[in-house]
């Protein structure tokens, strides 16, 4: 709360008459407190996104933006909600259905959080491994890839994505390059970490290229296990998931 200073009283005065106004104001001190108190968490957790956008990480600098833009009662609703330990659990759990091409949505708490699933792929003619003449033989590298979001308020908060390379001739998949896995978490207290990229070919007649990673959630002293595999052929992508170990 603050308090106007008449002209001419010294500012030790003017904290005197300040804090008698408070006393006699049941309930004041308290709630200046409150928003003392929010105010520090606001800016802790600006501090936390500054010093990884510091490091090069561009998405942090993104989700930096979008909560600065929050409206106060957004940025308390923002912070409430990552600090909910079972809503953080039940989001890095909730994505055990096949994905299927595009983009899917599902919400929770009210609305003001999204998870977004992800999946795309196709021809990567600027591929390493390709070259005029395995093109001019049939031969074609793709990618696919599957994705899955977490977004409060409209701000991206989280992302694990992983992601196939292969080579296909007419609708055989001929070769499976190393696949890549990525992510992004902002959330104080809590890490992904995954393991080595696998990825092989499965058996006719789905003939796909497969890639998986196993990421580990850590968060406020527990862990837990995710399998996310992403999975293509000649069309592209085919299927993908996130789902328990």
């Amino acid at each position: 709360m603050r308090s106007a200073i008449r002209k001419g009283l010294t500012t030790t005065a003017a904290v005197a008459l300040a804090g008698i106004a408070l006393a006699m104001v049941p309930g004041s001190a308290q709630a200046d407190d409150g928003l003392v108190s929010q105010a520090a968490r606001v800016a802790k957790y600006q501090a936390y996104l500054a010093r990884k956008a510091a490091q090069g990480d561009e998405q942090a600098k993104e989700t930096a933006q979008g909560f600065s833009a929050l409206s106060s009662a957004q940025k308390t609703r923002f912070l409430d909600l990552l600090e909910d330990r079972s809503l953080m659990k039940q989001l890095f759990e909730d994505a055990e259905s096949p994905a299927v091409a595009g983009i899917t949505r599902s919400v929770l708490a009210g609305g003001d959080v999204v998870v977004e699933r992800e999946s795309t792929g196709g021809g990567d003619d600027a591929s390493p491994n390709s070259s005029v003449a395995l093109r001019a033989a049939g031969y074609h590298d793709m990618w696919a890839s599957y994705s899955y979001t977490d977004k409060f308020l409209g701000v991206k908060v989280s992302r694990v994505s992983v992601r196939t390379n292969y080579q296909v001739k007419g609708r055989d998949t001929t070769k499976v390059y190393p696949g890549s896995a990525s992510h992004y978490l902002y959330v104080p207290g809590c890490d992904f970490s995954h393991s080595p990229v696998k990825e092989w070919i499965s058996s006719p007649p789905a003939d796909n290229a497969q890639s998986e990673t196993i990421w580990t959630a850590s968060c406020w002293g527990s862990s837990w296990d995710e399998r996310e595999r992403v999975w293509g052929d000649y069309r592209g992508f085919v299927g993908g998931y996130l789902k328990d170990e």
